[in-house]
């Protein structure tokens, strides 16, 4: 017989998302303790490859305490046979790039990056693998606009250069030929798009036979087959695993036949892992820098963020102070980034980090009245997943959008009305919307949105800063903001 049958397990953007989620129904979803706990459980059936598409470290999670590094003792937990490079490791330049490379034990591809006066490369390029008697050679790649996020001072630009991918793939294959390996894995943080054009345009003289991607955030109902190359990503944060089952031709090499599935991480999927469960609460919770417990502000009352759904004075207040700020017209803030239940009434340092830990870029983006009308079409409709929100947001004050959640799980919620300091919203008139840099890029996902860069407008580097700063010019107790920005009329619950 000259097939073996290997399992290839796949994540990518885990983005530091340690947490579960709990469904309508009570279900627990995704999170690291069902990621590992899938993982021991596959390990144990059969010869297995897990590899990591990029993303593991997320620039705004848990503040600029960690800048990500807080993930790297749980993907060593986690043991992947190979990473390699997202555009989010690349997030605080080549300094904390290395020293990413240095903490992480597992084995980091990445096939462009060069130090151009010695022609080594920053990083492995490759590497062989063999699982289940199959030779594996695996090559990691990125775009070169990623590259580019680590070019910030001469040395760098004197130093580095960006190698292109298939020249990258074509001399990796060829610097293993003695190898032999039965299988050519790319694994690449591309994008789904990205990850098309790379196996349609594969050079005739380049062999490829599988493409593990990221970046893009999808659900994929099942893999891509381009120009005869497989391509799959395992979706986004820690709620699913990609799954190959592959039959592999180790006379003649090449795959000769696989399934694929994107595997939910549910109680019924895995076993909880309790240990990285402690470990995650440690790595999360134990190692906080020490807060200054200067008071910065008082609120004349107690601000609660007791909920993600509904608008909430806190999340107001943060909304309000982003858009009085940024001279923009309207802010939509996640929900998610406000940290604590209630702040105040008196307000320090500490407290503020706490409640907002997100030092993030502010961004200005043009859209017009019917782009913001679809994209809460699209935010309130039904999935193809079952799910109604893929994120909950927060409103500035002038806002109002009103929504029918009567047949919310059946049909999804309908948005009745939008207006914006009274006035509906035009649908050719161009809006200047305030985002932060992490929501801006996940607007695709969230609003079937995407916002071409030449929309963009970098307002300020420091989100935190700038509302620390507005909370120490206040001489008066703050007041609790207006509400009323967001109605969810007959929601079932």
């Amino acid at each position: 017989m000259n097939g073996k049958k290997i399992t290839i397990l796949h994540a990518n953007d885990i983005h530091g998302q340690l947490n579960f989620s709990v469904g309508k129904d009570l279900e627990i979803k995704g999170g690291i303790s069902l990621l590992s706990g899938y993982l021991k459980k596959a390990r144990q059936e059969g010869p297995v490859f897990f590899g990591i598409c990029g993303d593991v470290l997320q620039e705004d999670v848990l503040g600029s305490d960690y800048k990500g590094t807080n993930t790297v003792e749980l993907i060593n937990y986690l043991d992947p046979d190979c990473l390699s490079l997202g555009n989010h490791e690349l997030d605080y330049g080549l300094s904390h790039l290395l020293i990413f490379k240095g903490c992480i034990k597992s084995p980091i591809i990445c096939a462009n990056l060069m130090v151009a006066n010695l022609e080594q490369m920053v990083f492995m390029p490759s590497m062989i693998h063999e699982v289940g008697g199959v030779k594996m050679l695996l090559i990691g790649v990125i775009p070169q606009a990623f590259f580019n996020k680590i070019m910030s001072d001469d040395f760098n630009r004197s130093m580095l250069y960006y190698k292109d991918t298939y020249d990258a793939i074509r001399d990796e294959i060829e610097a293993h030929k003695e190898d032999k390996p039965d299988l050519v894995v790319i694994m690449s943080h591309y994008g789904i798009e990205g990850d098309r054009n790379l196996a349609q345009n594969m050079p005739d003289d380049i062999h490829v036979d599988l493409i593990l991607g990221g970046h893009t955030h999808i659900d994929m109902d099942e893999a891509e087959v381009i120009n005869g190359i497989p391509i799959a990503q395992s979706s986004y944060g820690t709620t699913h695993i990609g799954r190959f089952d592959l039959t592999v031709d180790t006379e003649k090499g090449g795959i000769k036949d696989f399934t694929w599935r994107r595997i939910p991480l549910t109680a019924e999927t895995s076993d909880f892992d309790y240990m990285v469960d402690d470990l995650a609460d440690r790595v999360t919770f134990n190692k906080k820098v020490k807060r200054d417990n200067t008071v910065i502000c008082e609120f004349e009352k107690v601000f609660e963020h007791k909920s993600r759904l509904y608008e909430t004075d806190l999340g107001n207040f943060v909304a309000d102070v982003f858009a009085e700020e940024y001279g923009v017209d309207l802010v939509i803030l996640q929900s998610g980034s406000i940290r604590r239940p209630e702040c105040g009434p008196v307000v320090t340092q500490k407290d503020l980090s706490e409640a907002y830990p997100f030092d993030d870029r502010f961004i200005e983006v043009s859209l017009s009245g019917k782009e913001l009308k679809d994209a809460f079409d699209y935010l309130f409709s039904l999935k193809p997943d079952g799910s109604v929100m893929n994120g909950t947001f927060l409103y500035s004050s002038g806002f109002r959008l009103v929504a029918d959640g009567a047949k919310c799980w059946q049909e999804g919620c309908r948005v009745e009305s939008i207006t914006l300091n009274g006035s509906e919203l035009s649908d050719d008139k161009m809006y200047r919307v305030g985002m932060t840099r992490n929501c801006v890029s996940n607007t695709p996902r969230y609003f079937d949105l995407k916002i071409d860069e030449e929309r963009q407008k970098v307002l300020s580097l420091s989100t935190f800063s700038d509302l620390a700063r507005w909370c120490l010019r206040q001489e008066e107790k703050i007041p609790a903001p207006p509400k009323g920005r967001f109605e969810l009329k007959n929601f079932e619950g």
